[in-house]
């Protein structure tokens, strides 16, 4: 049955492994067996669309069983409309079979398959997800229910998160974004673990991903266990890529070697407790495109012209030079959670812990001496309330402590700073007739001390001291129309204070190739947002899911390029400056997707969002521009050996960014362009074990491009061809 509106599913495969037997189910969804020993036997449950499901049955008698298959949760925000629906309206989530397929991409490229995201990079693996025009500190990415802290300010700064290990993505807005501390201006992204199925053996998985483009792979395994009191599970992935290539050239220097490892337990005791305890590590090195790192000003202003990078030769290679960075961040998390009859109180606490490095290409042989050397210690504990009538309320403190280790020989791009925050939330759910309510409050005090050297000789020590009162209020509303159209209404208040870096910066920001200058003027930033969404259904084939949204800023930040270009003993970089202005962005993001036949789909989503400087009357810059994605799914059930085969073929288009102004940026806009996409999956079955197999073609034109929110189209152009094979197997 389907789990969300319990309907019948024919064509279910249903395998027991142990005997090798399969059924698949009829119209009315059942299934049977007969003549079958008594024992215990592993059953796996496949339908197209759908994650395996697994279980374990110890039969002794004759049995019927009723199981219950995500299948809306795995496609990416499904559409269907029931009298009753776990999903809400303006959440979209990334299953775990979309998640095993892109396993070897960073976060912010496998959120782009969620409808309204983008990414900002600064070259291949390196890049911030952008939903609906913000990126960076706004917006907040929760990691095992603690807002992921690192050094997490600049876009060459991806979040230290290993894609592997997450059991499914949620994109989120509404009073769930209250609970979470930081500096989040809009929507959220909820990064859960897998549950892990009770099962008193010894299970697995392995999953590898083989890329032509960078000539590396991705290995990723997990084993684990699931008794009756308690659960463990223990992961790891390795990865390592080359120089990646463009349609024309090699990008010399731009490989990368990631090691990562996570661990869970669980323990539940009859009285209704249950305690959960976390570990992560991800610890990752990046090659910086050698290319963007240019000697005089000559060569920089001549690099913005060139048809191809400096230092760019024909031999590939694996090692990782100057300009590189590297970084390794550790998070242990301990929830205690105790089910009482008037609610669940909850004690959540983590300690992360965070280290990047990073090395410029420096004279007399000190380009193994990093330029850039920071580490990060933060602490988070929570105490949470709630109430089966939907009532939540939480207090929180988190303390961070974070300093330049004295390795660099130069002056920090950043201070040494220590800061703290106490808040406190509520919200609460509700129905009042057809009109399901939301409402939440949160306050947060911030007090944050900082100490730097003067830019001036002789060097001088600075004290600051910054002190911010934080207030959140939002109120949604959602209807029923009828059985087939839903309706929501949200209205939102945010505060943020300045980052250290808009604040402090002050130097080479080695991983984006430019000097960047903080102000220690800014002020609080303030935003009022406006969305309406609606979805629903035509004719039983057409789905429809517009969201349409207004963000109103006062004080917004923004990096702005000052129109100069600096020699230093270092090289030649372009000057960055962080300003304020009062900003308004408006835009819609839709899916439309349409059922032709039994295995024939349609899937066209699109993505616009208008940012304009109110105060110079001018547009932001770093806004995605027009982008859509339209997608051909073609499913088979049973095909020889396979099983739920499944072929998509994607168009992408990525407009020109007209909403530019020439004081806005060092170079125009590059051109708009479209590729191509073909991925061919399904799972293979042996006599008592399957595999799951896909075949992928990124940008099958081989198309030369650059990307405007790419930092380093300055200097070359994207990605050419990549053909990926990825293979994943449970044991």
């Amino acid at each position: 049955m389907d789990a969300h509106d319990l309907s019948s599913m024919q064509e279910v495969s249903v395998f027991i492994q142990e005997s090798g037997q399969e059924v698949w189910t009829d119209g009315n969804g059942q299934f049977k067996f007969k003549n079958i020993c008594l024992g215990e036997y592993h059953v796996l449950i496949q339908h197209v669309g759908c994650p395996t499901q697994r279980l374990l049955l110890s039969l002794r008698k004759d049995t019927a069983i009723t199981i219950y298959l995500e299948h809306h949760r795995n496609m990416l925000h499904e559409v269907d409309v029931h009298d009753t629906h776990e999903e809400e309206l303006d959440e979209r989530s990334i299953g775990k079979l979309i998640l095993d397929e892109n396993g070897h991409k960073s976060l912010a490229a496998a959120l782009e398959l969620v409808p309204g995201a983008s990414m900002i990079s600064n070259g291949t693996d390196i890049g911030l997800p952008i939903l609906q025009g913000l990126s960076g500190n706004r917006i907040a990415i929760v990691n095992n229910g603690f807002v992921h802290m690192g050094q997490q300010w600049g876009v060459d700064h991806s979040p230290e998160i290993d894609l592997n290990a997450a059991g499914e993505i949620r994109v989120i807005s509404g009073s769930g974004t209250i609970r979470y501390p930081g500096s989040h201006m809009g929507n959220m992204v909820i990064i859960e673990p897998n549950p892990i199925p009770f099962d008193p053996h010894l299970h697995g998985k392995l999953t590898s991903t083989l890329e032509s483009n960078g000539r590396g792979a991705t290995v990723n395994a997990q084993i684990y266990k699931g008794m009756k009191r308690y659960q463990w599970r223990i992961g790891g992935t390795l990865k390592r890529l080359g120089d990646r290539e463009t349609p024309d050239y090699l990008l010399n220097n731009t490989g990368t070697q990631q090691n990562h490892l996570n661990a869970a337990f669980f323990r539940q005791w009859s009285s209704g407790t249950e305690w959960q305890l976390f570990y992560s590590y991800y610890g990752a090195e990046f090659g910086i495109l050698r290319g963007s790192h240019i000697g005089n000003l000559s060569d920089l202003q001549a690099a913005f012209n060139r048809s191809s990078p400096f230092y760019t030769d024909s031999m590939f290679s694996y090692g990782l030079e100057a300009p590189r960075q590297g970084v390794n961040h550790h998070q242990l998390k301990s929830t205690v959670k105790m089910e009482r009859a008037t609610g669940v109180l909850e004690w959540n606490t983590a300690l992360q812990r965070n280290q990047r490095r990073e090395f410029d290409v420096r004279r007399s042989g000190r380009s193994d001496q990093p330029a850039l050397s920071l580490l990060q210690y933060n602490v988070q504990n929570e105490l949470v309330w709630s109430t089966d009538d939907a009532f939540e309320m939480g207090i929180q403190f988190s303390g961070k402590n974070n300093w330049n280790l004295p390795e660099t020989g130069i002056l920090p791009l950043l201070p040494n700073y220590t800061s703290f925050t106490s808040g406190l939330y509520l919200s609460q759910k509700g129905q009042m007739g057809l009109v399901k309510f939301e409402t939440g409050a949160r306050y947060d005090f911030l007090t944050r001390k900082v100490v730097r050297l003067t830019s001036t000789q002789p060097r001088e020590i600075e004290r600051f001291q910054n002190i911010y009162h934080n207030i959140a209020l939002l109120s949604r509303g959602t209807v029923m129309l009828n059985k087939k159209w839903q309706l929501l209404g949200e209205l939102a208040y945010k505060q943020r204070p300045p980052e250290i870096n808009e604040l402090y910066s002050f130097g080479l920001h080695q991983g984006v190739s430019g000097i960047e200058e903080g102000s220690i003027n800014l002020r609080q930033e303030k935003g009022l947002k406006g969305s309406i969404h609606v979805r629903g259904l035509i004719r039983d084939r057409l789905h429809i899911d517009v969201n349409g949204y207004v963000h109103q800023f006062n004080n917004y930040i923004y990096l702005q390029p000052a129109q100069e270009f600096r020699l230093t003993i270092r090289g030649a970089f372009p000057v960055f400056t962080y300003q304020q202005c009062d900003a308004l962005l408006f835009g819609s993001d839709m899916k439309f997707s349409y059922t032709v036949g039994d295995w024939w789909k349609l899937e066209s989503n699109w993505s616009y969002i208008h940012a304009r400087n109110r105060t110079d009357n001018l547009p932001l810059n770093f806004i995605p521009p027009l982008n859509g994605s339209n997608t051909i799914h073609y499913e088979i059930p049973e095909w020889l050996n396979f099983r739920n085969l499944k072929l998509s073929l994607n168009h992408r288009y990525v407009a020109k960014q007209w909403n530019w102004d020439q004081s806005l940026d060092l170079i125009p806009p590059p051109p708009g362009y479209q590729l191509f996409n073909i991925y061919l999956g399904g799972t293979y079955k042996g006599k008592k074990k399957e595999s799951h197999i896909r075949i992928g073609a990124e940008n099958i034109t081989n198309t030369a491009y650059r990307d405007y929110l790419n930092r380093q189209r300055y200097f070359a152009d994207a990605l050419g061809r990549n053909l990926t094979l990825t293979w994943l197997k449970h044991f």
